[in-house]
């Protein structure tokens, strides 16, 4: 009878745990979740690196439309200020569930290096909006070396 009554108990929370989706807020949060490597060649040769960002959104609507032409994932470099913008599809969810979560990979090349320098360190400040406006938390890479020979 025991084993019944916990067997049921588990069937219940299971059903129960599928009914209540997630609640995240309107806002993208970002968290940084990894970087291929943190040793580049620079400009004429360059390397690439693979940024990988996970990322929940309350009302779903990340990423561009068809025919949306403005960008959403940007990379802020430490040495200049200058702002890396780039777009991501679409990944708004079908149905009435519009809290979403997953990552994005973004592979991100050439790399140049200020001028009369050997070696160059970097590294990025990365931030994503929604196609209502709304802006996500920053994360910030891992520093990267440049060999600019």
């Amino acid at each position: 009878m025991k084993y019944l009554l916990f067997i049921t108990a588990v069937i219940i929370s299971l059903f129960t745990a599928c009914l209540n989706p997630p609640e995240y807020p309107e806002e993208p949060i970002i968290l940084f979740d990894s970087i291929s490597k943190t040793f580049v060649k620079g400009l004429p040769s360059s390397d690439s690196i693979t940024f990988v960002i996970s990322f929940t959104d309350g009302d779903g609507d990340l990423g561009a439309s068809s025919s949306d032409t403005v960008p959403n994932l940007f990379f802020k470099d430490s040495r200049t200020g200058f702002i890396n913008a780039f777009q991501f599809p679409n990944v708004t969810p079908e149905g009435n569930v519009k809290d979403i979560s997953g990552t994005i990979s973004y592979v991100f090349t050439p790399f140049s290096c200020n001028p009369g320098k050997l070696i160059d360190t970097f590294y990025y400040t990365i931030f994503i909006d929604d196609r209502a406006g709304h802006r996500s938390n920053e994360v910030t890479s891992p520093v990267v070396i440049c060999d600019c020979n």
